[in-house]
């Protein structure tokens, strides 16, 4: 589904929401979804109109199961470069055990994923506040993950805001469910971040894409 000129959120997916975004220098895919996504989004990248070797990063906003889980065998079929803020890296890899969800949830969620592999990939692009890859500027917004990142594209207007934050029934920006965060006085903390940047367009992870004046929205949060 094209929200704006070169700015795709690919449908079908399972788990996270996936977005394509393309410019004349290639394309970006940002997160994955959970494991066994990626034929599907690999028909998805084609039915809009590119190919999959013009795929140049897939950045990821943090490295939850449902965000990264398709990430290594995309990486096999485009050879992009896998990006990651350096707080993340280590969940990625596997050298670090990745986030919990809390309380009875989690429990419910761990048996859900007990037979779920997740394959563990070590990153091409470690990712710092403040740098840019491809079109983006990246935005640490600590609080969901130790290394949860924004991406924004000034030239479109977009902030890809992984799980930083997500949209509620009413499709109004909010933030993510305690029991899903690190921590959460730091996730809202992390937003003062956000503040300075001008961006009509907001991609979450989970929830519908606001499409006009979000930068408004989030600033009332």
């Amino acid at each position: 589904m094209e929200l704006k000129s070169g700015v795709y959120l690919l449908e079908g997916i399972k788990g996270a929401n996936c977005y394509l975004i393309a410019d004349k220098e290639g394309a970006y895919l940002i997160d994955t979804g959970m494991p066994g996504n990626a034929d599907r989004i690999i028909q998805e990248i084609r039915s809009i109109g590119h190919k999959p070797e013009e795929i140049r990063d897939i950045l990821l906003t943090h490295p939850d199961i449902d965000h990264a889980g398709s990430a290594a065998a995309l990486q096999f079929i485009t050879k992009a470069k896998i990006a990651i803020h350096e707080n993340d890296a280590p969940s990625l890899t596997g050298e670090r055990e990745g986030k919990k969800v809390k309380g009875f949830l989690g429990l419910i969620f761990r048996l859900m994923l007990n037979n779920i592999k997740f394959e563990s990939l070590r990153p091409d692009l470690i990712l710092k506040d403040g740098e840019t890859v491809g079109p983006f500027k990246v935005v640490h917004v600590p609080g969901h993950t130790q290394g949860s990142i924004c991406f924004y594209d000034a030239a479109k207007s977009v902030l890809l805001v992984g799980d930083a934050l997500r949209t509620d029934k009413k499709g109004l920006p909010c933030l993510s469910p305690d029991i899903m965060n690190d921590n959460s006085l730091l996730a809202k903390e992390s937003l003062q971040k956000l503040a300075g940047l001008d961006f009509q367009i907001m991609l979450p992870g989970h929830g519908k894409p606001i499409l006009e004046n979000a930068a408004k929205k989030v600033a009332l949060l």
